[in-house]
């Protein structure tokens, strides 16, 4: 099924909220990623290698969380498409769901901004990795080319195999990757996130707390104008 400009720009935003999750993560909840998991697990075994327990604790804490959201999102998404075979059925659960532990995240993280700790950093972890392996698997059934909200060496990877072979005129080969022009626009998004919240994180933390919240919720409508303008359509193109 062909992408629209609105799942477009709904991918846009889910990774500009991946990026901003990223670094506020990395910058305030201890040297870790709640979203780039190869980077995390980088970071968990650099922190195993040099005996730093407690940062591997909470590196370990997002990559189990993490893969719990994948677990659930997976759980959700077959059953839906069981039953109705249809993927903008399938963001319509995952979506709203992430946004409940996101949100959840967010108003954890803000309630303790100056005092985070203990067993409430590990919570505010956990709900920010859990958010994002859901929304690693509602971003695979947004769309059909490949384009990853959450994962961006693969993206890059795309990018210059795109342009490598626009450049050197080269014949695309079978099962080719989607257009250089949508894994780029993901990357861009992704690097605007990170650096929008490295520029307000320590202006403005309570404000970067909550644009991951934000992002993703406009991502939901986004997918949501989408439907409505397949809906439309439909009894034309029948």
């Amino acid at each position: 099924m062909k992408r629209t400009i609105h799942e477009d720009l709904g991918l846009g935003l889910l990774s500009i909220g991946a990026g901003c999750t990223d670094v506020l993560a990395f910058l305030k909840l201890g040297d870790l990623f709640t979203s780039a998991m190869t980077g995390n697990t980088a970071l968990l075994a650099i922190a195993i290698g040099s005996g730093h327990l407690l940062a591997a604790s909470r590196s370990l804490c997002a990559l189990v969380g993490f893969a719990l959201g994948v677990v659930v999102a997976t759980v959700i998404s077959d059953s839906r498409r069981a039953q109705e075979q249809d993927r903008r059925g399938v963001l319509r659960r995952l979506l709203p769901l992430e946004l409940v532990f996101l949100g959840g995240c967010a108003a954890l993280w803000s309630a303790n901004a100056h005092s985070l700790q203990g067993v409430v950093l590990y919570a505010v972890i956990a709900l920010s990795a859990l958010s994002m392996g859901i929304q690693a698997v509602a971003a695979r059934h947004s769309n059909s080319s490949g384009i990853s909200t959450i994962v961006f060496t693969t993206n890059l990877i795309n990018i210059l195999i795109s342009a490598t072979r626009a450049l050197a005129r080269l014949p695309a080969a079978a099962g080719a990757p989607a257009r250089a022009g949508a894994h780029l626009q993901a990357f861009v998004a992704y690097a605007g996130g990170a650096a929008l919240a490295a520029l307000l994180v320590y202006r403005w933390v309570q404000a970067a707390i909550w644009i991951p919240v934000a992002v993703v919720l406009c991502a939901f409508g986004f997918f949501e104008l989408a439907e409505r303008a397949a809906s439309q359509a439909a009894p034309r193109g029948s």
